[in-house]
């Protein structure tokens, strides 16, 4: 018997791009809002620098049903 495995809607954002609704802090300081594939997530960095609203950002991660974004540099 195969087994297959679940894969929840939030776990397939991850290493996809979207763009910053409004500032997320640096290093965890505080939640901003994205928007991906179409919706609005909260999220969060872990770099030093603040990511600007409006930039183009890459989903790293995700905690619970936050987004761990970096700045997309390409």
């Amino acid at each position: 018997m195969r087994t297959m495995r679940y894969r929840s809607s939030i776990d397939r954002l991850i290493g996809s791009v979207g763009i910053a609704v409004t500032v997320i802090p640096p290093d965890r300081m505080g939640m901003g809002i994205v928007k991906v594939n179409g919706q609005q997530w909260s999220a969060v960095t872990d770099n030093p620098e603040p990511i600007p609203a409006g930039s183009k950002i890459w989903v790293s991660a995700r905690d619970q049903i936050t987004l761990i974004v970096v700045a997309d540099q390409g």
